[in-house]
């Protein structure tokens, strides 16, 4: 090879440092005097060259072997994030289906067979300070943290079994939220109005956050709070009430730090967040666009509590990280099966309530040993252990059941007008040892290996009550018990400081299930299903030129999935779990930051995907074929950003345009012809400073498109049931800090 021939293959390779990416959404926006401005750039700019680490390795971006991308607290600022939707669709290979109120979801490189919430344990790992916010089976709920005062959001994509343990077949979602700092006093406070088109009431938000040392230098707690309420934009005409599905959102955060010393640091954190919704969040085109119709309100509640303690520790050799945890989650829901869709009603007339009620508790612990990083040779070993105890009590009434059914059924049959109840109890383990190790060779070469062992259980057991079940119905405990190894391994050279090539090959794992469903004649429901695999093999690089001002990052990967676990259809439309076969996705991903000037900033992402089953399921209800495309996976997603700030002038104001395009998906694998995705949507916001209160007006969806994310298909009774993205929002927001 000629002298200069690597360099010039590697600045011609297309790559990017994702550090880098989301940089351009931090660009300074300071206050009015020369002096204050060049204080907050700095203090941007310190941001996100403290916060380039992610993974329980703490790597930086740049180093690490795989898909990877940070968010960091002050670009989640500079965008106005709020949750989910308005900071996942900048991530490359991410699509968020929104849908149920604390049951949306997120889909990472398309593996997902469902663009909700899975028969059994999600693909995509969601936790807050590392402490995992799943648990084993079906998802209670999924809290959206709210993203003020979060110190970054860490996406992993790819299957991080080896580290993170069941649940992150597509990959990993970690919030990072901001620790007490004993350094000294700080605050800030956040408060918003906004209008949504359709929607008879305006929006509003209001948070604060305190941060005060109570030991200077040892000891200092930090206190977030938050209210979100999101205005209506759905007409029931059932219940005759416009914008029938109001939002909101309450958030606590506490957060208590002690460093008794250089070398050991404990941390305490609570969080408690609430989320009540007055009706259903989906549309019945049946009925016209952006209306509904129900005879009750489909209301929704999700109450989340979760108290971690962590402990680290420099030992010298190694440092020391322990985490234990323990959450709960409360959901509460309503359906309303008046349409007489779901079950015979014996003759009763009244509104018929199908309720849900589910509690569940869990624990969790890690402990891990992580060396030094650099040096020869790097390790980390740990072990994890997760319990939850998970129950949910359900009831189906109407309001003239007792006097209708009375005379032909017992009063054992009827519990007041609900003439079904019952309760499912579930309880998973999941215990683990896991470790990584890796050699440094050549200067530049890096070879790892990591794995995890697991074990879980599963064991359920049902009791029904009602008309339907004399008696009571029992069943179970059913038992179900797995055990495997998930291994990783990489290799990565870094050619120069900001260039890194890899390949990388890795597993996911989660959760068997056991269905619950009654039995039905003629149709043979499975009593269980197991554990699904996955396999991923990826080639990428990361670069940065042009004294780092242009930066991008390619990856490109094949996946190989057997053993899907996926939802499947009764004749009678109950669901039940089974593993379907296989499916294979291949795509690229693509993203690229260009500090164009010192004042314009260009960000893109795309990615391709085609995400299909390989094999057949001609047994279902609805046979499967091979090379269906899977739900929810659009095989074209982009996002763009141009950010022009005024660096040099009075108030540093700043202008920032972005759009967001998805080509179309199935929404389902049971063949109704339903497709979700195939949207674009514009985004504007405009913001200047003030000494130290910015000011800031936006508006969303700038041309009012109804974006599906999710659907739950065509009935008779309903027609087609439709999630959309919120209408065009406008809005003014004031944020204050210390």
């Amino acid at each position: 090879m000629k002298p200069g021939t690597a360099t010039t293959l590697r600045r011609s390779t297309l790559s990017f440092t994702l550090a880098s990416l989301f940089a351009g959404h931090v660009h300074a926006q300071s206050a009015s005097a020369p002096d204050i401005a060049a204080t907050a750039k700095q203090k941007d700019d310190a941001a996100v060259a403290a916060v380039t680490v992610v993974g329980k390795r703490g790597q930086t971006v740049a180093n690490t072997a795989g898909g990877a991308s940070v968010i960091t607290g002050a670009a989640l600022e500079k965008m106005g994030a709020d949750s989910f939707a308005d900071y996942l669709k900048t991530v490359p290979g991410v699509v968020f289906n929104e849908g149920p109120a604390g049951n949306s979801t997120a889909v990472i490189r398309g593996v997902g067979t469902t663009a909700g919430l899975d028969q059994g344990q999600g693909t995509t790992g969601y936790y807050i300070n590392e402490v995992p916010l799943t648990e084993p089976g079906y998802a209670m709920g999924i809290p959206d943290i709210d993203a003020f005062d979060v110190d970054r959001v860490e996406v992993l994509r790819g299957p991080q079994g080896s580290l993170y343990g069941a649940a992150s077949l597509g990959g990993a979602i970690n919030y990072m939220a901001r620790e007490a700092d004993a350094g000294g006093f700080d605050a800030a406070i956040e408060t918003e109005i906004s209008k949504t088109s359709h929607a008879p009431k305006n929006g509003y938000t209001g948070k604060v956050m305190l941060n005060t040392p109570l030991v200077d230098g040892k000891l200092a707690a930090r206190l977030v709070v938050g209210r979100r309420e999101l205005a209506g934009y759905l007409d029931n005409i059932g219940l005759g009430k416009d914008g029938s599905n109001a939002n909101t959102m309450t958030d606590s955060r506490l957060s208590l730090v002690w460093t008794p010393d250089a070398l050991t640091k404990l941390s305490w954190l609570t969080l408690w967040q609430k989320s009540e919704a007055d009706d259903a969040s989906y549309q019945m085109i049946k009925y016209g666009e952006l209306t509904r119709t129900s005879a009750l309100p489909v209301k929704a509640e999700l109450d989340f509590a979760l108290n971690s303690l962590r402990l680290d520790r420099d030992l010298g050799f190694a440092r020391l990280t322990a985490i234990a945890s323990h959450n709960r989650k409360a959901q509460m829901q309503h359906f309303d099966y008046s349409g007489g869709t779901y079950k015979d009603y014996r003759g009763t007339s009244g509104p018929q309530l199908f309720r849900q009620a589910g509690v569940s508790k869990t624990r969790t612990f890690e402990a891990r040993l992580a060396s030094p990083t650099g040096g020869r040779f790097e390790w980390l070993i740990g072990a994890s252990y997760q319990k939850t105890d998970k129950t949910f009590n359900e009831d189906q009434s109407a309001g003239d059941a007792y006097v209708v059914l009375l005379p032909q059924y017992s009063a054992s049959q009827l519990r007041g007008n609900d003439y079904y109840w019952g309760v499912s109890r579930t309880v998973g383990s999941d215990k683990s040892v896991f470790g990584e190790a890796s050699l440094n060779f050549l200067d530049n070469w890096k070879l790892t290996l990591g794995g995890r062992r697991y074990d879980t259980e599963l064991t359920n057991n049902n009791v029904k009550n009602g008309i339907n079940y004399p008696g009571g119905t029992v069943t179970g405990p059913n038992h179900g018990a797995e055990n495997g190894f998930t291994p990783k391994v990489s290799l990565s050279y870094k050619a120069d400081p900001d260039t890194l090539y890899y390949v990388t090959a890795s597993e996911g794992f989660r959760f068997g299930g056991v269905n619950t469903a009654r039995a039905l004649a003629g149709f043979d429901t499975p009593a269980s299903f197991g554990s699904d695999s996955l396999r991923n093999y990826e080639v990428g690089v990361k670069s940065a030129l042009f004294n780092r001002r242009l930066s991008f990052d390619v990856d490109v990967f094949d996946i190989e999935w057997s053993d899907l676990q996926v939802r499947l259809y009764r004749p009678d439309r109950l669901s039940y779990g089974a593993n379907a076969g296989k499916a294979r996705i291949q795509g690229v991903e693509f993203a690229t930051n260009w500090r164009a000037t010192a004042d314009l900033t260009l960000s893109a992402n795309y990615t391709w995907l085609d995400a299909r089953l390989t094999r057949d399921l001609l047994d279902a209800t609805v046979p499967l074929h091979a090379g269906q495309q899977l739900p929810g996976s659009s095989k074209h997603q982009l996002t763009a950003t141009a950010t022009y700030a005024w660096n040099d002038s009075q108030y540093t104001p700043s202008l920032s345009l972005s759009g967001h395009a998805m080509s179309a998906a199935p929404a389902d694998l049971q063949g109704t012809g339903e497709t979700i995705n195939g949207f674009s949507q514009f985004d504007a916001r405009y913001a200047m400073w003030f000494d130290n209160v910015e000011v800031s007006a936006y508006v969303n969806n700038i041309a009012d498109k109804r974006g599906v994310t999710f659907s739950y298909g065509n009935t008779a009774a309903y027609g087609v049931e439709q999630f959309v993205i919120r209408p065009r929002t406008a809005g003014l927001r004031l944020r204050w800090s210390l």
